[in-house]
C-alpha cells in the first residue's frame, strides 16, 4: 500500500472513531501506525502522527477547516487520545516523541471543552502516563491543569456519597420509627383484646 492510501486510510479509521472510544477501531488504528512505520519509516510516521493530531488541534486552530467540514467537537477528542494512547503504548518507537510535540497543546484544549464524563476519562489517560512516564516533558503541567477540576470532582463524588448514605440512614430511621410504632399499636390492641375477654 502506497504511503498517501495509508494516511488516507487512517483517515478514515479516525472518521470511524467518530465520538466513541471503539477498541475494535483504537487496534486498527495502532495496526495502520504500526504497519506505516515499518513500510514508510519516519517520514510515514510523522505523516500518519499529523493526521491524527491535526484532527485533534482542528486542523491547527490558526487554519480553517475545509469547506463544508464542522470543527472537531470535544466528544470527538477524547476517543483520538485513547487511539493515540494505545499508539504509543503499542507500537512506540517514534511515536512518543513525535506525538509528544503537541501532545500538552492538544490536551489542554479537549480538557477545556469537554464534560466531566469525557474529563474523566482524560483524567485516566493521563494517569496511565504518569504510571508509565510518557510524555514525560509535559506531564507536570497536564497534571497541573487537571488537578483543580480533579479535586473539586471528588469533592463533590464524596459530598453526593455522603449526602446518599445520610438520606440512606434517615429512611432506615424512618422506617425503624414506624416498625416500633406498629409494634406498639399491635402490642396496645394485644392488651385491649386481652382486657376485654377478662370482662
Amino acid at each position: 500500500m502506497e504511503p498517501a492510501q495509508q494516511v488516507a486510510r487512517l483517515g478514515k479509521l479516525i472518521e470511524r472513531l467518530g465520538n466513541f472510544p471503539d477498541r475494535d477501531v483504537i487496534h486498527q488504528v495502532t495496526e495502520t501506525a504500526k504497519v506505516g512505520l515499518k513500510t514508510g519509516g519516519m517520514e510515514l510516521a510523522q505523516r500518519m502522527t499529523a493526521c491524527v493530531m491535526d484532527v485533534l488541534d482542528d486542523a491547527g486552530s490558526d487554519a480553517s477547516p475545509p469547506a463544508g467540514a464542522e470543527p472537531t467537537a470535544a466528544e470527538r477528542r477524547v476517543p483520538l487520545f485513547y487511539a493515540m494512547d494505545s499508539v504509543v503504548k503499542n507500537v512506540g518507537d517514534v511515536y512518543g516523541p513525535l506525538f509528544g510535540l503537541r501532545v500538552k497543546a492538544a490536551f489542554e484544549k479537549a480538557f477545556a471543552a469537554c464534560h466531566d464524563k469525557d474529563k474523566t476519562r482524560l483524567h485516566h489517560v493521563l494517569r496511565t502516563w504518569n504510571e508509565k512516564k510518557i510524555f514525560v516533558e509535559s506531564l507536570d503541567d497536564l497534571n497541573a491543569l487537571v488537578a483543580p477540576w480533579h479535586a473539586e470532582f471528588a469533592a463533590t463524588a464524596v459530598a453526593a456519597a455522603t449526602a446518599q448514605a445520610q438520606a440512606q440512614a434517615r429512611q432506615q430511621q424512618l422506617a425503624a420509627q414506624h416498625a416500633q410504632k406498629l409494634s406498639t399499636a399491635a402490642l396496645a390492641a394485644q392488651r385491649l383484646a386481652a382486657r376485654e375477654e377478662e370482662r
